[in-house]
């Protein structure tokens, strides 16, 4: 039987692999954006989001249905933004920014950004 010397090699424990799997950065992606106002003509009618909240400036987002209501991304050069509404063509990578202006709105037109997800928990009901 022979004996194998492991004081150099690098073995990892299963807590070590997870709390370093925890720490570890999300990765980036290039999703298409769009923005939108919340003028209810432009909402289907609506004057809340799908989620029921209010729209905020500076954090509603409206998301494909594979985000759960609630979940943080963060989009480069805007921030994070929170998944509350839904829409119609947001699908895959897309995102549907809101903002509130109309000619802010419509000056951002449709961009591709670099995007991370964040979180997927669900804390909004």
């Amino acid at each position: 039987m022979s004996s194998v010397d492991t004081t150099q090699m690098d073995v990892k424990q299963p807590k070590e692999i997870a709390i370093q799997s925890a720490q570890s950065e999300p990765e980036w992606e290039t999703w298409e954006l769009t923005a939108y106002t919340d003028a209810p003509e432009e909402n289907g009618g609506w004057t809340i989001t799908a989620s029921g909240e209010e729209f905020r400036d500076d954090y509603t987002l409206a998301c494909p249905k594979e985000l759960p209501f609630g979940t943080r991304v963060e989009i480069e050069d805007i921030g994070v933004r929170t998944c509350t509404d839904r829409g119609g063509a947001i699908k895959g990578t897309r995102l549907d920014v809101f903002i509130r202006d109309y000619d802010e709105m419509i000056e951002f037109g449709r961009q591709e950004r670099r995007v991370r997800i964040l979180d997927e928990e669900e804390t909004i009901k």
